[in-house]
């Protein structure tokens, strides 16, 4: 899982992966590195919703424009 690498390239503001109950804590992780990005978890029973939000957008939001 390369979460990581979605994140460092990624050309939106908001990333939603959907993860295994194991790998929720692997995706916890990578708060430490990515300090700019708000992570927020929502579980779905038998798996996990991670929401990962840039905290200073870089894109126009399409809808606002």
């Amino acid at each position: 899982m390369e979460v990581g690498w979605y994140l460092r390239f990624a050309k939106t503001d908001r990333v939603e992966v959907q993860v295994s109950l194991k790998g929720e804590a692997q995706v916890s992780h990578e708060q430490h590195i990515f300090k700019d990005w708000s992570f927020e978890f929502q579980n779905h029973g038998d798996h996990v919703l991670a929401i990962m939000t840039r905290m200073k957008p870089l894109y126009e939001d399409k809808e606002e424009a």
